[in-house]
């Protein structure tokens, strides 16, 4: 990843001094001014302890999750602190939020615990820690961090994943990856009884029926199978249907693995056809000509290739 956290930084009420930065890494990053515009929203009111906060700010977006701990040990009964992250202004920042929210929640739970923030000694370690964050954040997305003999900070940034598509009770689910890679299917029921019938030719609604799952339930799985790339929607079967080769079917005759997926996806009853007729089959869709039609020239079957060939190339973007 490149450096999308500009800077780290600690921040706390100080019983004299007010608000204030305490470490920050880098430490050249020129961040005071910034905070004194924003400072309301990193050391807040105690209405907005714990909830996320975002402020843009000059040329930065900074992100924090404020945090208060009462307790009479305390000058002023509390201890106000934030663990807040610069961002670029135009950066997005959702897939960061977890980590704040959590960080923030963390060193909470370590202040109750044994004092770690309050305890002159503890907190020496809060520049190492804000320097390995922000390094292994920015290069690595994640962050295994131990903190002392028993606790270890884990972090991820969580990636943003756009909604899932619709799926229609036409559309056709094809697998673009081997199902038994998928790790959902062992643990979740649902998707064991649906996915035997994920072939490539069954519509959501077939697939309901044979599987006796309400095909509201199939549609949901199958949008979620789509959103994490498992499976593509295609249109569903009909002679009437025409398409026209791309440029990249030559892959076919170039990807050894390739071949032997599609050879295995369009035989009929097991027996193997050959390359050449696949081929040409292939490169004999054309505009204006239908399944149908070319169904009548060719006869497919008679090659031992199943007439809903074209779903192969259609997954594989020939």
């Amino acid at each position: 990843m490149s450096d999308v956290v500009k800077c780290l930084f600690f921040s706390e009420f100080h019983t004299t001094a007010g608000p204030k930065i305490t470490y920050q890494h880098p430490e050249s990053f020129a961040l005071k001014e910034a905070f004194d515009l924003a400072y309301e929203y990193i050391i807040t009111k105690p209405q907005l302890y714990d909830r996320l906060m975002t402020v843009r700010v000059m040329d930065y977006v900074i992100m924090g999750c404020p945090q208060g701990i009462t307790d009479k040990k305390y000058d002023r009964n509390t201890l106000i602190f934030n663990f807040g992250f610069v961002f670029d202004k135009n950066c997005d920042t959702a897939p960061f939020e977890s980590v704040v929210r959590k960080l923030g929640a963390t060193f909470t739970i370590y202040e109750l615990e044994n004092g770690f923030l309050s305890d002159s000694v503890r907190r020496e370690k809060l520049p190492m820690i804000l320097d390995q964050l922000f390094t292994q954040l920015n290069e690595h997305g994640s962050c295994s961090l131990p903190i002392d003999d028993v606790n270890t900070l884990n972090l991820k940034i969580t990636p943003t994943i756009a909604p899932p598509p619709l799926a229609y009770a036409h559309q056709v689910p094809i697998f673009v990856c081997s199902a038994e890679d998928m790790e959902a299917t062992k643990v979740d029921l649902t998707l064991q009884q649906i996915v035997p019938y994920i072939d490539g030719f069954n519509h959501i609604l077939k697939i309901s029926q044979e599987s006796d799952v309400d095909v509201g339930i199939v549609s949901l799985c199958v949008q979620h199978l789509v959103a994490y790339g498992y499976l593509k929607l295609i249109s569903i079967f009909q002679y009437c249907n025409v398409y026209v080769p791309t440029p990249s079917i030559r892959r076919l005759l170039d990807d050894a693995t390739l071949q032997t997926n599609c050879l295995e996806y369009v035989a009929i009853s097991g027996c193997i056809p050959k390359l050449k007729d696949v081929f040409q089959l292939y490169c004999s869709l054309e505009p204006g000509l239908t399944v149908k039609d070319l169904c009548y020239r060719h006869e497919p079957s008679r090659l031992g290739i199943d007439e809903r060939f074209y779903a192969v190339g259609y997954n594989n973007g020939h």
